[in-house]
């Protein structure tokens, strides 16, 4: 049967089967993956937050219809090492539209602007940050996407993007002075979205658990790479950066944390000036731990505690040591670090590790 002959019941009843013929074994594969019974419960977890994201992007928030701004990553939902200093933003869009982003810089330290394609290889299509953008001195800005180059505040489409990021760092994500973004499309003019129809629904189904499985499956092959190397940092190659949607503007560093008891990982590092930079801690997902509350997952440039010579010592362990910078790993044993540069001025020095007794 097909969707022409005018009762839709089997085709979506067809299409619903075999996703969630996907998703369980999905959600089985993920349990066998994780190393640890707290990364099996972030397992299935990890699934529901990727298809809530996927279901937004492809069902709410489509292409082709009115552009509107979403969140990717949140405090609730995670991503191939999201920052618990940054706020995502996200919209689709079509090569051949013209879009307009209007907005407010705030006090943060960086925004960038990033085209991406499809796909899993050479994703970035164009990147723009806001040293790169003409901003009035009531701070306001205004920014064209894709069409034609205006001279000046542009972000090309290519001929193949397919969505937009706009990433925010920030000092103090809830009590800072934070940017401000509106989207409009110029071009193509745009009437009323449509309703929701069973094709439409049908070709969701039909590519959301693939995607799905390739998410899961760069997740858990980095991690277990990074797990045959514990206790030291590890270079991000350019490859992983574009393949996991990361910015080019940052320098990504990072480490799988395993620790006997009484034992807690020592870093010490020399951050050349930058835009921002901060270490933080990740699950075997590469999911920030929970921060809603004050937890200490996230050392950052505006807060850590520096010594006499500028250097930074960070402690990751369970015990809290009482004074300096410590990132709690909440009882865990085996958890994964990372740490980036924002636009580094200098060359950046290796961040050093150690096994501490405490």
């Amino acid at each position: 049967m097909t969707l022409e002959d005018g009762d839709n019941r089997q085709v979506l009843a067809e299409a619903w089967t075999g996703f969630t013929d996907a998703l369980r074994e999905l959600g089985l594969d993920a349990l066998e993956s994780a190393p640890t019974d707290a990364d099996r419960a972030d397992a299935l977890r990890f699934v529901l937050r990727q298809l809530a994201y996927r279901e937004e992007q492809f069902l709410e928030y489509p292409r082709g219809q009115k552009p509107e701004l979403f969140l990717p990553e949140s405090p609730t939902r995670k991503l191939f090492a999201d920052c618990p200093d940054t706020i995502y933003h996200q919209f689709n869009v079509v090569p051949t539209g013209v879009y307009r982003i209007r907005g407010t810089r705030g006090a943060s330290p960086y925004i960038s602007f990033t085209a991406y394609r499809s796909g899993i290889t050479d994703r970035v299509v164009a990147d723009l940050h806001d040293g790169e953008l003409d901003i009035a001195d009531d701070g306001t800005f205004t920014l064209t996407v894709g069409g034609p180059d205006p001279g000046s505040n542009w972000l090309d489409l290519g001929d193949d993007a397919a969505f937009v990021i706009i990433r925010e760092y920030t000092h103090d994500r809830s009590g800072g002075v934070t940017a401000t973004f509106h989207v409009e499309q110029l071009e193509p003019e745009l009437g009323h979205r449509p309703e929701l129809d069973a094709r439409q629904l049908v070709d969701f189904l039909g590519i959301v658990g693939p995607g799905l499985r390739w998410v899961n499956e760069a997740t858990v092959r980095l991690s277990a790479q990074l797990r045959q190397r514990p206790n030291q940092m590890n270079e991000a190659a350019a490859e992983l950066v574009s393949e996991m949607a990361g910015t080019p503007h940052n320098h990504y560093q990072l480490c799988y944390v395993r620790l006997a008891p009484g034992e807690a990982l020592e870093l010490e590092l020399d951050p050349p000036p930058c835009r921002y930079w901060s270490v933080h801690l990740n699950n075997w997902w590469l999911e920030s731990p929970e921060y809603r509350d004050g937890q200490s997952v996230c050392i950052n440039d505006a807060h850590a505690e520096r010594e006499p010579d500028g250097r930074v010592r960070i402690l990751v362990g369970p015990d809290d040591p009482g004074s300096g910078n410590w990132l709690d790993t909440k009882g865990r044993t085996e958890t994964i670090l990372l740490a980036r540069y924002l636009l580094p001025e200098n060359e950046l020095p290796p961040i050093v590790t150690r096994l501490v007794s405490v």
